[in-house]
Protein backbone atom coordinates (compact mmCIF):
# COMPACT_ATOMS: atom_id res chain seq x y z
CA UNK A 1 0.00 0.00 0.00
CA UNK A 2 1.30 3.43 -0.93
CA UNK A 3 1.77 6.03 1.81
CA UNK A 4 -0.28 9.21 1.39
CA UNK A 5 1.92 12.31 1.22
CA UNK A 6 1.49 16.06 0.93
CA UNK A 7 3.69 17.75 -1.64
CA UNK A 8 5.17 21.21 -1.15
CA UNK A 9 7.14 23.56 -3.37
CA UNK A 10 9.59 26.25 -2.30
CA UNK A 11 9.58 29.46 -4.31
CA UNK A 12 12.13 32.27 -4.57
CA UNK A 13 10.15 35.53 -4.27
CA UNK A 14 12.73 37.53 -6.25
CA UNK A 15 12.55 35.33 -9.33
CA UNK A 16 9.23 33.52 -8.89
CA UNK A 17 11.01 30.24 -9.64
CA UNK A 18 10.38 26.99 -7.81
CA UNK A 19 13.73 26.06 -6.29
CA UNK A 20 12.83 22.82 -4.51
CA UNK A 21 10.12 20.30 -3.72
CA UNK A 22 9.47 18.31 -0.57
CA UNK A 23 6.99 15.61 0.39
CA UNK A 24 5.91 14.59 3.88
CA UNK A 25 3.45 11.92 5.06
CA UNK A 26 -0.06 13.19 5.76
CA UNK A 27 -0.15 11.45 9.13
CA UNK A 28 2.71 13.39 10.77
CA UNK A 29 1.88 16.01 13.38
CA UNK A 30 1.14 19.46 11.91
CA UNK A 31 3.74 21.12 14.17
CA UNK A 32 6.37 18.59 13.06
CA UNK A 33 5.51 19.20 9.40
CA UNK A 34 5.79 22.98 9.85
CA UNK A 35 9.15 22.53 11.58
CA UNK A 36 10.43 20.41 8.69
CA UNK A 37 9.21 22.96 6.15
CA UNK A 38 10.94 25.81 8.00
CA UNK A 39 14.14 23.77 8.32
CA UNK A 40 14.08 23.10 4.57
CA UNK A 41 13.42 26.80 3.89
CA UNK A 42 16.47 27.81 5.96
CA UNK A 43 18.60 25.15 4.25
CA UNK A 44 17.58 26.44 0.82
CA UNK A 45 18.30 30.04 1.81
CA UNK A 46 21.83 29.01 2.77
CA UNK A 47 22.39 26.97 -0.39
CA UNK A 48 21.05 29.67 -2.72
CA UNK A 49 22.58 32.51 -0.70
CA UNK A 50 19.36 34.49 -0.34
CA UNK A 51 17.59 35.87 2.71
CA UNK A 52 15.31 33.21 4.17
CA UNK A 53 12.43 35.72 4.05
CA UNK A 54 12.67 35.64 0.24
CA UNK A 55 11.68 31.98 0.14
CA UNK A 56 8.20 30.70 0.81
CA UNK A 57 6.55 27.33 0.56
CA UNK A 58 3.10 26.28 -0.54
CA UNK A 59 1.25 23.04 -1.08
CA UNK A 60 1.81 21.67 -4.54
CA UNK A 61 -0.99 19.85 -6.33
CA UNK A 62 0.52 16.75 -7.93
CA UNK A 63 -1.95 16.05 -10.67
CA UNK A 64 -1.11 14.27 -13.90
CA UNK A 65 -2.36 16.21 -16.92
Amino acid sequence: METQVNHYEFINLQTGNVIAYASYPVDIDKAECLAKLERKKNELATIHRVNFELIYWQEHEHSIR
